[in-house]
């Protein structure tokens, strides 16, 4: 179902889209962020990142419960957006060979507040 498609035909199906669109999302960090510490030489950067990945954790806990809240199933789908992010990530790191610099490259993880607040606001 992709954002403006004629699957969504209500404020339900889009509130629904976007839930499954962060859920992707959220659990995409979970995957990254632990290579992104094990990349880190600095150590609050890399405890940064941990503690990224447990916030990040919780998200996706509570995503799980308002899709249960919501009776719809708890399912992702794809986000371009974050996918194209973490593949910056990933290319950022794979060029940089002093861990130093790499360290003080800026993270490209971070998705904008406002990508939360829409689906709260639907609801």
């Amino acid at each position: 179902m992709g954002l403006f498609t004629k699957d969504i035909k209500t404020m339900n199906d889009l509130f629904v889209h976007q839930l499954q669109d962060i859920y992707y999302a959220e659990k995409q960090l979970v995957k990254a962020l632990p290579k992104m510490a094990e990349k880190a030489t600095d150590k609050q950067l890399k405890q940064g990142f941990l503690t990224h990945l447990d916030e990040t954790r919780t998200h996706v806990q509570r995503l799980e419960e308002i899709f249960r809240m919501h009776g719809a199933e708890v399912k992702a789908v794809d986000c371009p957006a974050i996918d194209g992010i973490i593949d910056e990530a990933d290319d950022v790191a794979g060029e940089i060979a002093d861990k130093a610099v790499l360290d003080a490259a800026p993270s490209t993880l971070r998705r904008p507040p406002s990508t939360m607040r829409s689906p709260a606001t639907a609801a």
